[in-house]
């Protein structure tokens, strides 16, 4: 656990901010999908309706995957290059 924990902070600064702006942004779209879901569920039980809510909150998860991968290979890259100075 604790070598998790130091490679995790040892992400350049870059990485760490690509990671923390994408679940900000990808927490405020599961909101918005759990509330397009509540909304239809509670008021308009239309199928389109309820198709967009969990497409949202599938698509907005995988964002954060890709993101968060690409953080990593970007991070990883990062460390490649300054070792070969």
């Amino acid at each position: 656990m604790n070598n998790l924990i130091k490679s995790l902070n040892s992400i350049n600064k870059f990485s760490k901010k690509i990671i923390v702006y994408s679940s900000i942004a990808v927490l405020i779209a599961c909101v918005v999908s759990i509330g397009i879901i509540m909304y239809n569920t509670m008021f308009t039980s239309e199928m389109a309706l309820y198709s967009i809510g969990t497409e949202l909150l599938k698509k907005s998860l995988v964002v954060l995957a890709e993101f968060c991968i690409a953080a990593l290979v970007f991070d990883l890259i990062y460390r490649i290059l300054s070792n070969l100075e």
